[in-house]
């Protein structure tokens, strides 16, 4: 919930105060999807982003909900993201795309993606980021081709995405290098903000927005 191109893909304004360690995650391990990316109006995270030796603030935040669908701002980027009974897709136009978290959320669960798959790789587990240190962690690793290269995303229940890690082959050396890494800093959930801007509207069904 990412960053650059590749960070926005998961993940405006963001944040204020960063969670309140391990009480702010959930002590049980759920399986529903929408547990560990929360996706309604007001929520919003900030990361530190590294890339190529340089570090920025990246902000993401959910501005509208209509329906099933979840639109989330990341500088001058808009993407929408529906969220279904199965999990979270990604929307490309009236259709789906790859899912982010596919049911149930437990080691072992593996999807197919357009150009590779994806695969709960962990569950359960305690992950420390700048943010604090959250419990109840699943972390999904998804391996992909053209180009070959590993994106791994950690959700937090009852947080969102506070790590994400993608690596790019390497021809020269035939090994996989770290190209892009994030962490979560910090994160703002609905009605804690209330000096921000209006946070959008959820409207029970209905078109998703233009």
């Amino acid at each position: 919930m990412r960053l650059l191109a590749v960070c926005v893909a998961v993940l405006g304004c963001a944040t204020a105060r960063p969670p309140e360690g391990p009480a702010a995650a959930a002590s049980t391990v759920p399986e529903d999807p929408s547990a560990y990316f929360p996706l309604m109006p007001g929520w919003k995270w900030a990361y530190r982003v590294d890339k190529g030796g340089d570090s920025l603030l990246a902000t993401y935040s959910v501005v509208q909900r209509v329906g099933d669908d979840a639109t989330v701002q990341g500088g001058e980027e808009r993407l929408i993201y529906a969220v279904l009974p199965d999990g979270i897709a990604r929307r490309q136009g009236a259709g789906l795309g790859d899912y982010l978290l596919k049911r149930p959320v437990r080691t072992g669960t593996t999807w197919p993606l357009a150009q590779g798959e994806a695969k709960v790789v962990a569950a359960g587990r305690t992950v420390t980021v700048p943010a604090g240190a959250f419990r109840s962690c699943a972390t999904v690793e998804e391996t992909r081709t053209d180009p070959a290269r590993v994106v791994r995303t950690v959700y937090a229940a009852g947080v969102g995405p506070i790590m994400l890690e993608v690596q790019v082959h390497d021809a020269a050396t035939g090994q996989f290098v770290t190209d892009t890494r994030a962490s979560l800093v910090g994160v703002t959930r609905p009605g804690e903000d209330p000096l921000g801007p209006t946070e959008g509207v959820t409207v029970p069904g209905g078109p998703p927005p233009p």
